[in-house]
């Protein structure tokens, strides 16, 4: 199964930090590809929780958060119909852990992980999906960063 990591220290607590990150019905404040975002749950926030996400260029999809630990971490996977056909590479979830760290910073570890199916799979989960994740994690760190008035130049 292929993962990527991208972390990025933003020095606010991680309390300010999950603040903007568990705020689900903003989401796209810091994934920029969704364009909109529906709670499709009846509650708003915790584990649980469904929304669809949607994009300009895909359409929309439906999530649900697997994991919710104030103010520490929180996981989120596709919702998917089981009858729906499987992709050589398909996401399994994302999570953000928040890491306090010297002065009042905290450090955010943002993961993709998935699953590759068949040979063809396995190539692609190995040599080209991690690029693709990589820079869409980063993308997020950026703008999660700069609402905390972070230019993030570079996220390790």
């Amino acid at each position: 199964m292929p993962s990527v990591t991208a972390s990025l220290v933003i020095p606010a607590p991680p309390e300010e930090v999950w603040k903007v990150i568990s705020d689900v019905a903003n989401a796209r404040r810091w994934n920029t590809t969704w364009t909109r975002i529906e709670i499709t749950s009846e509650q708003t926030h915790g584990r649980g929780t469904r929304f669809r996400a949607f994009t300009a260029e895909s359409g929309e999809f439906d999530f649900e958060i697997t994991e919710w630990v104030t103010p520490e971490y929180i996981a989120f996977a596709p919702i998917r119909d089981p009858e729906e056909p499987r992709y050589e590479v398909t996401l399994d979830w994302h999570a953000f852990k928040l890491i306090p760290v010297d002065g009042g910073s905290t450090r955010v570890d943002l993961t993709a992980r998935a699953t590759a199916r068949g040979i063809r799979g396995r190539i692609v989960g190995m040599f080209f999906w991690p690029g693709h994740q990589q820079s869409g994690l980063e993308d997020a760190l950026k703008s999660v960063a700069s609402m905390f008035g972070v230019e993030a130049e570079e996220v390790s």
